[in-house]
């Protein structure tokens, strides 16, 4: 580090004659190289581009005897300053921060080293506006600022835009050795700085800044055109056009349970999602009622019949032909008793799965004839029910293969369209068109039927035909345009 120091020092050596100014020019150009060889060497030696910067404008300035020395990376049109001796946080001076970007913009726009004020001396002469608001605001400051390119080049007009910029600001005018300093600094020290601030880019800003100085484009121009790559590659990628719709499980076969008649739920044997067997009983009405019905028509019947053998042997024609048909009425009504009686007990009418119908906490709960109680399905074959919207209907045929991803299966189902329903239902405001389909894949039919259940909903795509993204993208837009404008068109 003392050594470093040491050369950081300005040159305090006697004036040499005359005779002997192109030596002592000599060793001060071989001074100059060497103390810059080290800042190079200590900027590279620092883990992060932030650190490196702030530690090579900070021995810049004190080898010019700058009261700030200031980097600038380009980026497009405009220059970010990354750091600047004496101001450890550029948040806080936005007004300087501000008037040093502008002053460097206007060096890298010129492509050429500014010097304000101007002298004899300068190594260039151009517009230099900005640098006199920086100057001003600096209280008169003497100000040089020197382009980093990536290659030397002597001519402005071959030059590309620089990739970076070194401003410097002292009290004193800056002479012809302080010039060439700041020229052999952005030469030797800015394309280092540069290397630094690239490898901690992204890969995107990587390949953007790589095609921008292949091709001479501005980085915006680069990635306007990169988009618009990206949108053909896009539009022209194959893929296939699919309906997409809500899907839900049901069991090729369901039976809906309901009352027979009036009556009150007395007991209940099973609940939604339970197997069933075939005559379990589901549910039990009161049959007490019923029961004293069945008693007196056997009673009467029992009376009837008395009346009906009296009648017989005293060979009474009309009374045998009363009684007859009064005894015939009971034992229609006495029949009629027990089919009521054996309907009070509503039996699963196959094996299956109760999909519907919790009445366990409605016990007592009184329930009209024909109403729906239970609605009970196969366990052993499904169908797969698509609610397509009525704007894609169209498109479907019988025969067309989709899959449907349910959120308890891990992979898609596959099934194929078995039909259309003909007509549509309002959902939720909108209409929509049933279609159902049967399993497609029968590779493991019995591990199949465990995974499904009735009512698990999913998401299924309908395959329609081949085409391209961009295709299907314009099909689905012109089919929302042209009803649109049908509706604002009046």
């Amino acid at each position: 580090m003392k050594s470093l120091d040491h050369s950081l020092e300005p040159d305090s050596s006697p004036r040499l004659p005359a005779h002997g100014h192109a030596h002592a020019s000599a060793q001060t150009a071989q001074h100059t190289a060497s103390t810059l060889l080290v800042m190079q060497s200590r900027a590279l030696s620092h883990g992060d581009f932030k650190a490196a910067a702030v530690s090579a404008v900070s021995d810049l300035a004190l080898l010019l005897q700058c009261e700030r020395v200031s980097l600038g990376v380009c980026a497009g049109s405009r220059v970010s300053v990354e750091a600047a001796s004496g101001l450890r946080d550029l948040r806080c001076e936005q007004a300087a921060v501000q008037a040093l970007a502008q002053a460097m913009e206007e060096a890298a726009d010129q492509r050429c080293a500014l010097v304000f004020p101007g002298s004899e001396s300068s190594l260039a002469s151009g517009v230099t506006l900005l640098h006199a608001n920086l100057s001003q605001l600096g209280s008169g400051m003497s100000i040089c600022t020197v382009p980093v390119f990536e290659n030397r080049i002597e001519n402005a007009v071959e030059a590309g835009r620089p990739t970076a910029v070194l401003l410097f600001e002292r009290r004193a005018p800056f002479d012809a050795v302080a010039l060439q300093t700041a020229q052999d600094a952005a030469t030797f020290l800015g394309p280092v700085l540069v290397l630094a601030q690239r490898a901690e880019a992204s890969l995107q800003q990587r390949v953007k800044t790589h095609i921008a100085s292949r091709t001479k484009l501005l980085p915006w121009q680069v990635g306007v055109m990169a988009a618009v790559l990206l949108a053909a590659v896009i539009t022209v990628w194959p893929t296939t056009y699919r309906v997409v719709a809500q899907a839900r499980v049901e069991g090729a076969v369901q039976r809906v349970i309901a009352a027979p008649a009036d009556g009150f739920v007395r007991t209940v044997s099973a609940r939604p999602g339970e197997a069933v067997r075939a005559d379990d009983v589901l549910v039990q009405l009161e049959d007490q009622d019923l029961k004293l019905e069945r008693e007196k028509w056997q009673s009467e019947i029992a009376q009837l019949d008395k009346q009906y053998r009296e009648a017989m042997s005293k060979d009474d024609a009309a009374q045998i032909v009363v009684a007859g048909t009064k005894l015939e009425q009971a034992r229609s009504q006495l029949a009629l008793a027990q089919v009521q009686l054996a309907r009070s007990a509503l039996k699963a009418p196959f094996d299956g799965v109760l999909i519907s119908g919790d009445l366990t906490q409605s016990i007592g709960m009184p329930v009209k004839r024909g109403q729906e109680l239970m609605t009970v399905a196969t366990d052993r074959s499904f169908r797969i029910v698509a609610e397509v919207d009525e704007q894609d209907i169209g498109a479907l045929r019988v025969g067309q293969t989709a899959q449907v991803l349910f959120a308890t299966l891990s992979e898609p189902v596959s099934f194929t369209v078995s039909r259309i329903a003909p007509v549509a239902n309002a959902v939720e405001g909108r209409n929509i068109f049933e279609v159902e389909g049967r399993r497609s894949d029968t590779a493991a039919p019995e591990k199949s039927n465990d995974s499904l259940r009735p009512g698990l909903r999913g998401v299924a795509k309908i395959d329609i035909e081949a085409s391209h993204l961009g295709l299907v993208w314009w099909q689905r837009a012109s089919t929302w345009l042209r009803a649109l404008m049908w509706r604002i068109s009046g």
